[in-house]
């Protein structure tokens, strides 16, 4: 392929010609302020590498081997991933011109997508490369890129990547072509061009590029024939290290440096995150057909009064959801800022949107409120809360607030946020909205969300998104084709609208999709019958597609990888995993069984050289759209943006025929990814992903040799309970296992080189897991150990003292909640913790801060539980029982202060609780400050928290004392149900839940009940 060139014209004239229309497409004359980019977080930087293929095989080599490992080092102790786009092999022979010149071209697209301007590297000396014919470059091709005809691909790269916009981060290094009289005959053919127009375009290149680029942008270096390399058969010149590598490497260095400073102090990342919101929003909203009904009932809701509600679309997986939040979220900026929406007063509606899932970090629960919060001006960077309670609790009180500024919020695919264990389900979101707060939500039928929403005593306003129209579904099809100048006749129309599926907005937009790849019209017709009439069987179909054009086991491999991620892969992880042997990324005994030698060597495994750029563009471009997008504000992290293509993904290659799941294939790829996450220094992602996949294969060993690693252990240990690490541990034994592993690691410190303050709050905090755990007479003995350092060896620090002397309370505290019934004997249990608590308070007292101040509160709470249970055991000769209930009145209250001060709602609903015991029991006031505990932590926590098992027993109790037994029963066994949740099934709290329903009265009340569902 090549036009080559006549001497029958003046080719030089044609060549400045080319060049002449080249100049009147520049966009920038010169770019004088370079881009600076404000970041949080990782951040992924693409250096795309131009140059012909077969003379640049040695620079490449030493760029792929050298120069990029060592910027990429670099890189990560900034924060930033580097990927280069080194397309060396160029693509596949039986490709298309159109695929081979978009493979090219679309990847500098990403590089602008990434990194506004390409980090672009071009390398040019004696050869010009492909010239495609004038019939070789499509029309699509021509119009999207205004491409210069007579050009060489190489050019077009440069002018793509960096002539156009005069790009800052473009380098430009020209081989002297002297090397060229050390190469022996048998080799030049690979070095010189035989166009005979290749001589007077190189020179006319080189010329352009000087004049168009200032001068340390462009450099000429020196290298000599080395010979040539054994394994590959490829030429290899010497003089590369030097000159060409250290000026490469300093370039994109400081250009990087530049545009990605490392700053030092929090960044503000929300503005970079309304910015993405509001550009997927203008990507949804342009075609949005056939939903003027739903949108007009949006609109009611936002200009009537205030309902009080939230209003929500449920609809199925691409029933276009997105599409119909993103035009409301668009019509209703449009009219608060022109201030047509009535009701907003002096201030004005303030429109809130967020796409779960548009952008990366889209599905951080807490990262939502927060911005939230930043948007409506409640908070800055120095009074924003730390975590996502905070930040939930503060929402919830703005939302309520009937003074709050006027605000609309909208939010898509609610369903697809992150559920963190202890993260309520729309804790955030009030029982009942303030009048001039409207939210709208987009999700699922029967999710989390959905379910928690119609549960609430006032429910949401509901608008199912109903299947599409024929007439909608018919303009929906002609306006996605003429985009590509494609158009169906009549009969073929009609046999594609027959389909039932295509009433679902996304089959439909895949199924034109399919249509305008398709590269043969006469059977048009043909392929419209064959495609599958179910979403999952059609998508199915896509990804054999797939499979044949776009990467075979790549292609498979890509998809099972992220289908059994945890969290989504970086693309840096996925394309590392990629970049081994091949062979091994097919499931199967062979290869499950060197994965498994894999793990039991002691060996550290060394990780393979990433997937080359060509093969993993072409994995990319046809996932791409299936794919969560980037986007500047993200790390790179790769997982499927509808869950369709998730289900379909495991109908098609992780199930068999008749639907049962291949649990062999689940654990293949899971073993893959656990062998990769084992040595990842990430400790965010080797927690994320590590622990999850040793779970799913059952590898107790490595799980319980990860938990023992102190940064994996501080990750998840949680003061106030670690239900994640606990659940890892029942994975891995019982508790008394846990104990064990705990204490070989702690006996194996050095003391002196670990540090003994350190080596002490280790003990401190295994102890307070092993009260989380129920495991309460072993954890003494590692608080004795803890205090015993700290008062004989660290001097006995109020600040530390403080913090064991509550712990020994708390154990105390836990043991006496033990006990079934209230008897004088459990007295002995009780001393302990008022004396501890005691102590811990009268300590806290002398010290400052609002850490002192909530864990005061704690303390406090606590205490005035002991009391009160002190009392009801009738006191003894050291505490009056009279006296014991006064105390805990006024320390309840204190607590109860302290919560509402700190503005923590959760706390604030353990102390309604404990002051609801200290009431008469059975009486109204108890059970008023009963549900008042149990809205707040449902507000606070959601259902499934250590808290609502207290609550559950505590209100099963009232009615026991009420004597109604049927009602406690009920009670009791929401007791038990969430204590296995939280807890597990055999923790001392689950067992005390379990006894109470194996009393004899509540075995008939179950039987009577289980009799009653059979008759």
């Amino acid at each position: 392929m090549g036009c080559g060139a006549s001497n029958n014209f003046d080719f030089k004239y044609d060549v400045s010609q080319q060049w002449e229309s080249a100049r009147k497409t520049i966009d920038i004359k010169r770019h004088r302020n370079k881009p600076v980019i404000k970041r949080s977080g990782w951040k992924t930087v693409r250096i795309f590498v131009s140059s012909t293929f077969r003379d640049f095989h040695a620079e490449r080599e030493v760029l792929v081997k050298e120069v990029f490992p060592d910027l990429r080092q670099w890189c990560e102790k900034r924060r930033l991933h580097l990927v280069e786009c080194d397309l060396r092999w160029g693509v596949p022979k039986d490709t298309t011109s159109e695929e081979t010149l978009r493979t090219c071209l679309g990847e500098i697209d990403r590089c602008y997508q990434d990194n506004i301007m390409p980090f672009f590297l071009n390398m040019t000396c004696a050869r010009c490369g492909w010239i495609p014919n004038d019939s070789e470059v499509p029309q699509s091709v021509k119009s999207e890129y205004r491409w210069i005809g007579g050009l060489s691909v190489t050019e077009m790269e440069i002018i793509h990547g960096a002539y156009r916009k005069d790009n800052p981060n473009s380098l430009f290094a020209i081989r002297d072509t002297h090397f060229l009289e050390s190469l022996p005959d048998e080799y030049k053919d690979d070095f010189l061009d035989s166009n005979p127009v290749a001589e007077h375009k190189l020179k006319v290149l080189k010329d352009v590029l000087s004049n168009r680029f200032q001068a340390d942008r462009v450099f000429t270096y020196n290298c000599s024939y080395g010979g040539v390399d054994a394994d590959t058969g490829k030429v290899s010149l010497d003089g590369l290290h030097g000159e060409f590598t250290n000026k490469v490497f300093k370039f994109f260095q400081e250009r990087i440096a530049e545009q990605y400073p490392l700053f030092e102090g929090k960044l503000d990342v929300f503005e970079q995150e309304k910015e993405a919101h509001e550009a997927f929003m203008k990507s949804r909203c342009t075609v949005v057909l056939g939903r003027n009904e739903i949108l007009d009932k949006i609109a009611n809701y936002v200009t009537d009064l205030g309902t009080g509600m939230p209003l929500i679309l449920t609809g199925g997986p691409g029933s276009g959801k997105s599409s119909i939040m993103a035009k409301a979220a668009d019509v209703a900026s449009q009219k608060a800022s022109g201030g047509e929406i009535p009701g907003g007063g002096d201030v004005g509606w303030h429109v809130f949107y967020h796409f779960v899932g548009a952008i990366p970090g889209s599905t951080d629960q807490e990262m939502i409120l927060k911005r939230l919060l930043k948007e409506l001006k409640i908070c800055n960077d120095s009074n924003m809360p730390k975590d996502y309670e905070g930040a939930a609790q503060l929402v919830a009180g703005v939302l309520s607030n009937p003074n709050s500024k006027p605000v609309i919020i909208l939010v898509d695919a609610l369903n697809q946020v992150d559920e963190e264990k202890g993260h309520g389900t729309l804790s955030w979101l009030p029982r009942k909205l303030a009048p001039q707060v409207r939210c709208i939500f987009s999700m699922i039928n029967d999710t989390p969300p959905h379910v928690t929403l119609l549960a609430r005593p006032h429910g949401p306003l509901e608008v199912p998104v109903t299947p599409l129209d024929v007439p909608s579904r018919k303009e929906i099809v002609l306006e996605i084709l003429s985009n590509y100048h494609k158009k169906l006749d009549p009969e073929q129309m009609t046999c594609l609208l027959s389909k039932e599926s295509s009433k679902n907005p996304l089959w439909l937009a895949i199924a034109c999709e399919e249509l305008r790849v398709f590269g043969d019209f006469s059977r048009v017709t043909e392929k419209i019958k064959s495609l599958a009439d179910d979403l999952l069987d059609l998508l199915g179909q896509v990804l054999t597609r797939f499979e044949h054009e776009n990467g075979g086991t790549l292609m498979i491999a890509t998809l099972c990888l992220l289908e059994t991620s945890s969290h989504g892969l970086l693309e840096t992880e996925l394309l590392s995993v990629l970049g081994g042997d091949v062979s091994l990324l097919t499931p199967s005994e062979e290869n499950f069984s060197k994965l498994k030698k894999k793990e039991d060597s002691d060996v550290q495994p060394i990780r393979s050289q990433p997937l080359s750029a060509a093969k993993w563009a072409a994995v990319y471009r046809a996932l791409r759209t299936f794919l969560r997008p980037f986007g500047d504000s993200g790390e790179g992290r790769l997982d499927f943006y509808h869950r369709s293509l998730s289900k379909a993904v495991r109908k098609k290659y992780f199930h068999t025929q008749d639907g049962s799941e291949r649990e062999d294939v689940y654990a293949f790829w899971h073993m893959v990814l656990a062998n990769f996450f084992e040595n990842e220094q990430n400790v965010d992602r080797k927690v994320e992903e590590y622990p999850y996949h040793l779970v799913k294969v059952n590898d107790t060993d490595r799980l319980a040799k990860c938990l023992t690693e102190w940064p994996v252990f501080d990750h998840l240990f949680n003061d106030y309970y670690s239900s994640q690490l606990l659940l890892y541990w029942r994975k891995v034994g019982d508790y008394q296992c846990m104990e064990g592993h705990y204490r070989k690691i702690l006996e194996a410190i050095d003391k002196e080189a670990f540090g003994l303050e350190e080596y002490c709050i280790r003990y401190e905090h295994i102890a307070k897991l092993l009260v989380q755990a129920g495991e309460y007479t072993v954890a003494k003995g590692y608080i004795d150990v803890a205090l015993n350092i700290e008062e004989e060896q660290l001097g006995g620090r109020p600040e530390r003292l403080v913090e064991l002397f509550a712990l020994y309370g708390e154990l105390y505290d836990e043991i006496s909640k033990l006990h079934d019934f209230i008897k004088k004997e459990n007295i002995k249990d009780l001393k302990p913790c008022i004396e501890y608590f005691r102590k811990s308070v009268q300590i806290r007292e002398t010290l400052t801060g609002d850490h002192h101040k909530y864990k005061m509160g704690i303390s406090l709470m606590s205490l005035s539980f002991t009391l009160n249970t002190f009392f009801e055991c009738g006191g003894d000769n050291t505490l009056d029982a009279d006296d014991a209930q006064e105390e805990a009145l006024e320390h309840i209250e204190k607590a109860l202060t302290i919560f509402q001060e700190l503005g923590d709602l959760g706390k604030e609903a353990e102390a309604s609780m404990t002051k609801a015991i200290l009431y008469d029991r059975g009486s109204d006031e108890q059970f008023e400050w009963y549900n008042k505990a149990y809205e707040q932590c449902e507000q606070a926590y959601g259902s499934n928290c250590k808290l609502m098992t207290r609550l559950m027993s505590n209100i099963g109790i009232f009615h026991e004392d009420k004597r109604d037994f049927h009602t406690a029963y009920e009670y009791f066994v929401k007791w038990y149900n969430v204590s296995v949740e939280v807890f597990g099934e055999n923790h001392p709290k689950t067992t005390s839940a379990r006894n109470c329903l194996e009393e004899p009265q509540y075995q008939r009340i179950k039987a009577a009940i289980e009799a009653g569902n059979e008759a």
